[in-house]
């Protein structure tokens, strides 16, 4: 699988096994064809009967590029994924990634403050050493499909200033869906591990610091 932790944007996250980070931007449609192509391929192999799978490998194909290019036009630059269920169970989550340049923005402490503000449920953090805020929010779909129970968005969206980049920021916002009270339990401890990803995030172009040093910051984060 294609190394989920190089640094790809400006920051560097350490993902838990089976996830993959899936590029948005426009002119990475080469790298994102090739890594649908290998998460298709790993749950659909080749081993396979030709006739019977080739229509779910084309399914899986525009399920996946649909999702990207929805966020993407929702201003996305990326969307982490989990590609492999979890002790049989598919994990009901995933997170993503904008980067937001805004010279206009004023005081990153006045955005943040007022960002949590609105918030109903908002807290003030730091990420390696930035500010950041994080905010917590469920929506509940009240008319669901026929036969399908009534489900629960549970949505945490971490704002973080870019200390060395005046007027950017990067927003990471993940969701976690639940239905009944054991899969809102599962809901929780999804949230509590991006919570924990979030503790590996690191600046990956902080001006002075050679791009040398790269590995010694993901040998950091993986040993938290």
């Amino acid at each position: 699988m294609t190394d989920t932790t190089a640094p790809q944007a400006s920051f560097l996250i350490a993902l838990p096994p089976g996830w993959m980070r899936l590029p948005a931007r426009v002119g990475e449609e080469p790298t994102l064809r090739a890594m649908i192509d290998e998460i298709v391929a790993e749950a659909l192999p080749s081993s396979l009967p030709r006739d019977t799978a080739e229509p779910w490998r084309g399914e899986m194909r525009k399920t996946f590029t649909a999702m990207v290019v929805e966020a993407r036009d929702a201003g996305a630059s990326a969307v982490y994924i989990p590609v492999r269920p979890v002790n049989g169970v598919n994990v009901p989550a995933s997170f993503v990634e904008s980067e937001i340049d805004d010279g206009d923005a004023g005081d990153p402490g006045s955005v943040l403050a007022a960002i949590l503000a609105d918030a109903d449920d908002g807290t003030l953090h730091v990420i390696d050493g930035a500010h950041a805020a994080r905010t917590d929010s469920s929506t509940v779909r009240v008319e669901p499909r026929d036969g399908w129970p009534a489900m629960t968005t549970r949505q945490i969206v971490y704002t973080i200033e870019v200390p060395h980049r005046e007027g950017r920021w990067v927003v990471l916002s993940f969701s976690a869906a639940s239905g009944d009270r054991p899969s809102a339990a599962l809901s929780d401890a999804l949230v509590e591990l991006f919570d924990a990803l979030m503790l590996t995030f690191r600046w990956s172009d902080v001006p002075g610091v050679d791009h040398s040093d790269l590995e010694e910051r993901l040998a950091q984060i993986h040993s938290l």
